[in-house]
């Protein structure tokens, strides 16, 4: 009988193991998705990172434009720069940190 009860309790061990395995799958999937929604968007508004730019390069914005690159939301923000005799500035900044991450003069064929 000690044979049986050892054997069925053997035969039945790989099944609760798998159950075990899919319930821990389970909760931790919509962590993961959460954490994708999170990724989904950048942490800084478009107003926010324009605002930041303007500090850098006083002016007027042109353009603003919100691109996914390298795994990051950064905003590429075209500004006129107060002064006239400056070329057209374009300010990267970055969405979930709001920090510059480089500021270029534009090319004029655009």
């Amino acid at each position: 009988m000690h044979t049986f009860v050892m054997s069925l309790f053997l035969s039945l061990a790989p099944a609760c193991s798998h159950a075990a395995t899919s319930a821990t799958a389970t909760t931790t999937a919509p962590a993961a998705s959460a954490s994708r929604e999170a990724a989904a968007k950048p942490k800084i508004t478009a107003e926010a990172a324009q605002a930041t730019a303007l500090k850098q390069v006083p002016g007027t914005v042109l353009a603003s434009e919100l691109e996914r690159e390298h795994g990051r939301w950064i905003y590429s923000i075209e500004i006129l720069p107060t002064d006239g005799a400056q070329p057209r500035k374009e300010v990267e900044v970055d969405g979930d940190t709001g920090a510059i991450l480089a500021v270029e003069d534009e090319d004029r064929d655009d």
